[in-house]
This record gives C-alpha cells, structure tokens and sequence, in this order.
C-alpha cells in the first residue's frame, strides 16, 4: 500500500505541490475561495494513490522478485513525470533532457541492466520499491492538509469594485501611474533592435523626464510591485489560508503586509479618490479597504485544469476531462500560455479605459501585462493570442501606452494630468532563456546579455522637451517620488533637484532560476 501510495504522489505532484508549499504564494494570486479545487485533488490523490496501489500489487503478485521488463515500465512513467514536474516548476532547465528524451534513457539503462546484470536489475528493482513506499508515507500529512484546506473558510473574493467618491475627493488634477511589466530600458532606448519602430515610447521620452540609470528593487514582480507601494524592499513573501499577504523585509522578520501604510491609504488621507487596475497580485483583495475603484485579473490555468467556480465533482474529473471528451469525439482543447496572457491582456485595457474614463478618480495606479513574456502578439499580423517574441510584446507595449495616451487625452483633466511610465523590472534573460517561451529572436535581439535596468519616465502636464538624469536612481524611491507628486504639482527643474539629492542603494542580488508565475 505504501508503494502504491509513493507512486501516486509522484504521479500527482503537479497538481498538488503548489497548493502545498508553505508559502502558499499560488494560493495568494488566485481569485478565492478555492476549497472545491483542493477537495478535488485530494479525491484524485486518493484515486491515483488507490490505483496505483492495485497496480503494484498485481505486478508483485506476478513479478515478486522484480525480474521482468514490467518494472522498467514503470520507473520510467514515474521518473519522467516527476522530471517534467520540476522543468515545469522552473527548478531543471526546460533544454538540459526532454521528458522523451529521459523516457527513452530510462528503458535503454533498464533494458541494458536487464540483458547484462540480472541480479543488478534485481536490486534496483528492491531499491525503487523501498523508495516508493519511503515516499507513500506522506500521504499522512499530505492528505489531512489538503482536507483541511477543501474545509477551511476563505474569502469570496470580488475581480473589480467601484465606491462612492466623496465631493472632497473629486479631483483637480490627476496622477496616473502606468507599470508595464518586466519593460527594459536597454531593449527599449538604449540598444533597440534594428527594424524596432516604437513611436509612441519615442514621443512620450521626448516630452518626460527619464531616469536612465534605475537600480532594481528585485527581480519578481510579486516582490517588486507591493515594495514600490508600501516604500519598503520585500526580500520574501508568503500568504495564510485566508490570502493574507506576509512579507519580509530586509534585517526584519515576517510580519502582516502594512496596506494601510500604502501609496493608496495615504493617497486618501491626503484627500484623493484612488483607482486600480491591475494584472496578477489580488489588488483588489489587500488594498480594497483604500480604494475606490479596483479591478484585476489572472487567467492562468491551475495545474489540473481545476477551476475556482466548479463543483467539487466538476473538479475531481476535470485532469480527465480532455481524454474523455477525444473518446467522446468531441473537441477539447486547454488554452494556450499565449491566449491566457492575451485574454488577461484584453480584460485590463477595457478596466484600463473604464478606469481613465471615470474622471471622478484622481490617483490611478495601472499594472499591465506586457511586455512580459511569454510572447502573446504577432507585430508583423496584429493578431493576439499567438506565440511571439519578447520584441513582438514590446511592440504591443508601444501601441498600449499610444491607447492610453489618447484615452488620458481625450479627459477633461487632460491638461492637468501627470503620467509616470515605469516597470518593475528589466527582462529577465537568463531567466527566460531555460524556458520552452524563448525563441531565436529572444536569443538574437538579447545575446544571452541580462541589463537589470527597469524603466522610469515621468511627463508633467503640457511639457514638450526631453529631459535626462543620468545619476543612478534607486527604484525603491519611486514610492517617495509619487507621494512627492501627490502633495505639489512639480516643475522640471523641482524633480531633477529632489532625484539629485536621493542616494541609491547596493544593487538587489537578482537570481537566476525560471519562474513560471511573474
């Protein structure tokens, strides 16, 4: 029973790992309650487990001392499943050995054990058996915390909301802060790829000031984007049962993400009505009691194809769904990475556009996105929702901030609007490049070189020249700069002599490993 329970975790990893792991980060990013998903899979944990269990037994009963073929088989499914599990996760690089190829190395060595070394092949044969039925054991923890999870109380999260503006709160003039994701300023200024038109990027430098030389606050966004907001580095974070978010700051332990010690409280407590839209963190869920306009989304697929609005029973059958439904006859098909990206895309220019249009709301905060990989746009056919390059995407961005411009345009503050164009982080190459999402032109327009540098512009209302600092600024101050912005309608000058006056910081440790979420 052990072996069979050994073999099922390894069968089932995918789908439950990410539920599992302490910090619980996958659980943070999802819009809840997800207690139908988690009964789900501890059902399908137990199925896989029991059958599994039936398996071994019969092949014990056919095979005891591990002499055929038939354990081959087996070490393989299981080998390579755990193997794809972790080139999923971003540990192993996607191009060090393919699945197939590990499958086909596994029966060549048991094959080759098999035909030479019988008594070797005996004895590893014992081995894996032991080491499956070390493994079943688990099931006495994994099991109970999936159950709990299925049982515990979560909150009914809402994707967008909209509140009363008080007539103290009607704004005079607007901030509109816009964070494109993982935007670099080498691929973007610096060293652009030949044939790379970018004229709206082009025609709002010529009319900001840009910050040349930004010195990163990390290297993922679900780190960056809550440390520009609060003002402080997050080195670590981690969510409760209940997607609270916990972070850890530098020489400090964890402790309750102060969201109300956020650019959006003291924005309110200063007098101004507060928007988001947003893409991947739940914006919507840890800074809701300080906003007044919200909306954010995440369509990625949870491993399973387990989905939050489904029936516990939906979600049991959902990893057989499509199997079922091709000996059915029917068409099937998950989305791929690059419609995903796309719908969430398409779903946050629209809040985007509702957002900019509700002029009742002075300080907007966008989070969009693109340029971050993995490719979701052909520039050549304009067509979304197809696999693409990290230029194709930055061509996209250009585009995006030329709509959000013309929407900023047509308000009634338009005049009285100032616009802070910056990302999180730069494009994170060597991360990307262990990835199957990089392509040949990922390689050629990169050249395997990684140039930390985010962007940061920002265009004061009716400027119409250029302006450079040139001193390394550190991005962490960006929180310091909007707060500045909100309490006195800068000049050019005013700016470039407050950024003179801020030290910079040593340069945050950037790691190097995949990550499949931003």
């Amino acid at each position: 029973m052990l072996e069979g329970c050994g073999a099922g975790i390894l069968l089932m990893f995918r789908y439950f790992w990410l539920h599992l792991s302490p910090v619980h980060v996958d659980l943070y990013h999802r819009l809840l309650p997800m207690n139908t998903v988690y009964g789900a899979v501890a059902i399908d944990v137990v199925m896989m487990c029991f059958v599994c269990t039936i398996g071994l037994w019969l092949l014990d009963r056919f095979d005891a001392k591990g002499r055929t073929l038939a354990w081959t088989v087996v070490a393989t499914i299981l080998i390579t499943q755990t193997w794809a599990f972790f080139v999923w996760l971003g540990d192993i690089n996607v191009h060090l050995i393919k699945p197939v190829w590990l499958a086909l190395i596994c029966l060549g060595t048991g094959v080759a054990l098999w035909l030479r070394q019988k008594a070797l092949y005996q004895r590893a044969v014992q081995a894996g058996r032991a080491v499956l039925a070390l493994l079943g054991v688990c099931i006495v923890w994994i099991l109970p915390q999936l159950v709990y999870m299925a049982i515990h109380r979560e909150p009914h999260d809402v994707r967008s909301f909209l509140r009363p503006v008080s007539a103290a709160q009607i704004p005079q003039r607007r901030v509109i802060w816009i964070l494109f994701d993982e935007l670099s300023q080498d691929q973007t200024f610096d060293h652009r790829q030949p044939g790379m038109f970018l004229p709206a990027l082009d025609r709002f430098r010529s009319r900001s000031i840009m910050f040349s030389d930004i010195n990163p606050t990390g290297f993922y966004t679900e780190l960056v984007v809550p440390s520009l907001l609060w003002g402080h580095a997050i080195v670590d974070e981690r969510s409760d049962l209940s997607g609270n978010l916990y972070v850890k700051a530098s020489a400090h332990g964890w402790q309750a993400f102060p969201a109300d010690k956020s650019i959006f409280a003291d924005a309110q407590q200063n007098g101004w009505s507060t928007g988001i839209a947003g893409w991947y963190n739940p914006y919507c869920r840890t800074y809701g009691p300080w906003l007044n306009w919200c909306a954010w989304s995440l369509h990625s697929v949870i491993p399973g194809n387990y989905l939050q609005g489904k029936s516990l029973w939906w979600n049991v059958n959902a990893p057989l769904v499509r199997t079922e439904s091709k000996l059915m006859g029917h068409k099937y098909r998950t989305p791929s990475s690059a419609e995903i990206h796309s719908a969430d895309y398409v779903e946050l220019m629209q809040w985007s556009h509702l957002l900019i249009d509700d002029e009742s709301i002075g300080f907007i905060f966008l989070h969009l996105p693109l340029p971050h990989p993995g490719g979701f746009y052909d520039r050549k056919t304009g067509k979304l929702g197809v696999n693409g390059s990290y230029l194709d995407n930055l061509a996209l961005t250009d585009k995006t901030l030329a709509q959000l411009m013309e929407w900023i345009g047509q308000t009634r503050l338009a005049s009285k609007t100032t616009v802070v164009v910056c990302s999180d982080h730069s494009w994170r190459v060597g991360l990307w490049r262990a990835s199957p999402m990089w392509t040949k032109e990922d390689q050629q327009a990169s050249d395997g070189r990684f140039d930390p540098r985010p962007v940061l512009m920002v265009h004061f209302p009716n400027e119409t020249t250029p302006e450079v600092i040139s001193q390394s600024f550190p991005a962490i101050k960006e929180h310091a700069l909007i707060e500045l912005l909100l309490k006195n309608s800068l000049s050019t000058d005013e700016l470039k002599s407050w950024a003179s006056l801020q030290t910079d910081s040593k340069t945050t440790a950037l790691p190097s490993r995949i990550a499949f979420l931003p």
